[in-house]
């Protein structure tokens, strides 16, 4: 007749190291990484703030000046405004983390059209003086292709430079001219340039620092689970001593008798348990499985047949959990008579780990979260199923 489940009752085995979701790295983004994430934010923002500062401060100063000189002020101040909606797009985009290159290329063709057409309505022979366009532009392009190649934004200043040189070359070119469009180009370029190159390397630098202080939290915390790791085993090992201590005093002074069935299961009971505490410290892929074998190796030298056999993808089993099974296996080992079969199941919700042996004694009481023991007999069999759910 089965029994039904097991009541439950304290362990005796001491305190168990943390799992994983107790103890390990947190699955939450890392403090570094969102500091990170911040800090790039903002030089966005702050590029964002020149390139939006120069349009109304430095645009705007060379705009309003002379409008009386444009051909058509009207159409400057139209393409001034196409300019605001291009920054407003870029820097919403920039904000937004928009990847797409198409918007990019969008803007800065958008730029472009409106250096030229902002050069051709400049007076003739006063277009380096007159002309806002060409530097404002610039800046939109550094805006929309500040996550994009620098080799891009180098190709469109140049594209940018060409096409304010090619109405200046129309109106006609002077040594002059020549000498100041060198010298502007030379000036604004590299400012814009070097605005790029640096946010490039301070999103660099700030992704190094996220990855290193990460990095250092891990080994922290790596630290953190060894310690408590060996603070646990220890408390293991003094807990063995307590029951294993006493029985070796006992056999070295002549108290305990050898040939003493009892004294013998007792022996097999505490060399199982050891066994099992130097398979915990291994680094083995399946902890239960390994520490079962260890447990089976007393009953083996003992000449019981021990055969263990798993089926399926096991999933990983706490510490706690792990003990509650090898205990009672270690029961079952150290009293079966000549053989034990051990199988061990994949669930979708758990593990099933259930015993068969040839031993007169049922399994003790035993409890862990999660964790149903059965037993059953039939005849000379004993039959025990321990059920762990997640």
């Amino acid at each position: 007749m089965r029994a039904g489940p097991v009541p439950a009752a304290p362990a005796s085995a001491g305190p168990s190291p943390a799992g994983p979701s107790a103890s390990g790295p947190s699955s939450r983004v890392h403090p570094s990484a969102v500091l990170s994430a911040r800090y790039g934010q903002s030089f966005d923002i702050a590029v964002i703030v020149v390139v939006a500062g120069w349009h109304v401060a430095g645009a705007g100063s060379e705009l309003l000046p002379f409008r009386a000189l444009y051909r058509s002020f009207p159409a400057q101040f139209a393409l001034w405004l196409v300019i605001a909606l291009a920054i407003t797009a870029g820097a919403v985009r920039l904000l937004r983390g928009w990847s797409r290159p198409a918007w990019s290329y969008a803007l800065a063709a958008v730029a472009l059209a409106v250096t030229i057409a902002g050069a051709a309505g400049c007076p003739a022979g006063q277009l380096l003086r007159t002309d806002w366009a060409w530097g404002t532009a610039g800046w939109v392009g550094v805006l929309v292709l500040l996550r994009r190649p620098v080799g891009e934004l180098a190709g469109f200043l140049l594209l940018n430079g060409l096409g304010t040189f090619a109405v200046l070359a129309h109106d006609g070119l002077h040594r002059s001219d020549v000498a100041g469009f060198i010298t502007i180009l030379a000036e604004t370029t590299a400012i814009q340039l070097v605005v790029a190159v640096a946010a490039r390397q301070m999103g660099a630098t700030a992704r190094e620092a996220a990855e290193v202080t990460q990095s250092e939290a891990a080994a922290r915390a790596g630290e953190l689970i060894a310690e408590r790791l060996r603070a646990a085993r220890q408390a293991r090992w003094l807990a063995l001593q307590e029951t294993a201590g006493p029985l070796l005093r006992e056999l070295a002074d002549g108290s305990a008798d050898p040939a003493d069935p009892e004294v013998r299961r007792a022996c097999a009971v505490e060399a199982a348990r050891l066994r099992r505490l130097m398979a915990e410290s291994d680094d083995a892929p399946g902890p239960l499985v390994h520490e079962l074998h260890a447990c089976a190796d007393v009953a083996g030298r003992r000449g019981v047949a021990v055969d263990i056999e798993a089926v399926g993808a096991l999933p990983s089993v706490p510490a706690d959990v792990r003990r509650v099974i090898t205990d009672t296996a270690i029961a079952i080992l150290t009293t079966a008579v000549s053989q034990v079969r051990v199988t061990l199941t994949a669930l979708p919700e758990g593990i099933a780990v259930s015993l068969v042996a040839d031993s007169p004694v049922p399994p003790p009481s035993a409890a862990a979260p999660g964790v149903v023991i059965e037993h059953d007999r039939d005849r000379c069999n004993l039959w025990v199923e321990a059920r762990w759910t997640r």
